[in-house]
């Protein structure tokens, strides 16, 4: 038995860079155990399921090497690339609408970029831990101002703000002690992030996401993270320093610098970017 397969890397518009996520297009006959051992052999941070739907133009389901998640930014973005490109589905006025764990994901599809609306966030912790531990943590200062918050996109990252992008930079998280604090606080992982000084950064922020509690110790390029950003930032008055859309960059630490254009509208928060295939073909199952 043989599946159509694609890998693509999103949030670039070039192979190697921005975040790769296995898309196995015709997943109906697969079981749930399939499924997660497939993603487990990808050993991507996410391998994504396309499945039909009676309320989507898709279904999708999303695992990481441990389990599945109800929803998560870069394989939206990466699974609608790859559904567009094998014509399995066709925008209505360039939007498409992607059915997960979540609910329903609205897409829009325009000049060369795929934008997904998340979950609607929610600060599902007004006391997190204490900024001390994340600080700790993350080996890495955290900027004066606003404490670090739970926010919950579908996955719940803890959002943190450091002291600035080269100290972000330079952070070598302690990876234990962020998956017990990810067990103990019932959190996917930790996104860290720093404000470029420069008014006119073409990037305004920088962003790393550490989730070793689900088998990724950092996820090169996280869209569910941003948009956990993006709330942070309007939960707490920070966005007046972005402005409502601006573009975070990710991945540079891992040598996969990649692009998410971030808009922040009210409580709602999309995110999006570019995508490309890297590899086009099938998986034989047994």
């Amino acid at each position: 038995m043989r599946v159509a397969f694609k890998q693509v890397d999103v949030f670039t518009d070039a192979p190697f860079l921005g975040n790769p996520v296995a898309v196995i297009l015709d997943a109906a006959a697969l079981t749930t155990e399939e499924m997660g051992r497939i993603a487990a052999w990808t050993n991507l941070s996410e391998t994504t399921f396309v499945l039909p739907s009676e309320r989507a133009d898709y279904r999708l389901r999303i695992f990481t090497p441990r389990g599945e998640l109800p929803f998560a930014g870069h394989p939206t973005v990466g699974s609608a690339h790859a559904v567009l490109e094998a014509g399995l589905v066709t925008p209505r006025d360039g939007a498409l609408t992607q059915e997960c764990l979540a609910g329903l994901i609205p897409l829009r599809v325009a000049a060369g970029r795929i934008v997904a609306t998340a979950p609607t966030p929610k600060v599902v912790r007004e006391t997190a831990p204490a900024p001390e531990a994340v600080a700790a943590w993350l080996r890495a200062p955290l900027a004066e101002g606003p404490a670090p918050l739970a926010i919950d996109v579908g996955p719940v990252w803890l959002v943190a703000q450091v002291a600035s992008p080269d100290a972000l930079a330079g952070a070598r998280p302690n990876l234990a002690a962020i998956e017990a604090a990810s067990h103990e606080h019932a959190l996917s992982g930790v996104t860290a992030f720093a404000i470029e000084r420069a008014p006119h950064a073409e990037a305004r922020l920088r962003v790393r996401s550490f989730a070793p509690a689900a088998g990724v110790p950092e996820d090169p390029v996280c869209g569910s993270g941003n948009a956990s950003v993006g709330a942070y930032l309007g939960a707490t008055g920070l966005l007046a320093r972005t402005g409502a859309s601006y573009v975070a960059s990710q991945g540079r630490e891992l040598g996969r610098d990649g692009r998410v254009a971030v808009e922040v509208r009210g409580r709602k928060v999309a995110i999006g970017g570019s995508a490309v295939t890297v590899i086009d073909g099938s998986i034989r199952l047994r």
